[in-house]
């Protein structure tokens, strides 16, 4: 996979950056703000969570097996406890790319599959990969008013 950013320069557009991705467990593909309502470049990276209205990130998520982010976790992870639980003051459209792969909420878990689209409403959840491979998640994040 690579991200591939358009610009316009002098009225012609063109291609900004085409890269290809890093394996990483979080991507971000592109943010915007509402100082920088088209992204700035030099924030890409960034693996904080959208802060406000008008704030938005494009990510894809690699979710491991469950024993392997276990052991990830047991490190400590800013915002998200030892059983993967989090919460962001977000609306998330989440694109499930391979999969299957465990939805948790505090009352009730539903299995996705490939193709499925999740709207996380700023509720906490877990994401739970059984299989013995990682599986990804492209999610747009909005952020929500303070």
């Amino acid at each position: 996979m690579r991200t591939i950013v358009t610009t316009t320069v002098s009225g012609r557009s063109r291609v900004l950056k085409a890269e290809e991705l890093p394996g990483d467990y979080w991507v971000n593909l592109w943010s915007v703000s509402a100082d920088a309502p088209l992204g700035d470049e030099s924030a890409q990276g960034d693996t904080s969570f959208p802060q406000g209205a008008g704030s938005a990130s494009w990510n894809i998520v690699s979710v491991p097996p469950v024993e392997e982010m276990r052991a990830h976790l047991a490190q400590g992870v800013d915002g998200i406890d030892a059983d993967g639980f989090h919460l962001t003051n977000t609306v998330d459209f989440v694109v499930i790319l391979d999969g299957p792969v465990e939805l948790v909420l505090d009352d009730e878990k539903i299995m996705v599959q490939p193709g499925d689209l999740v709207v996380q409403r700023n509720t906490n959840h877990a994401w739970f990969n059984h299989g013995d491979k990682p599986i990804r998640l492209l999610a747009l994040m909005m952020g929500l008013p303070a």
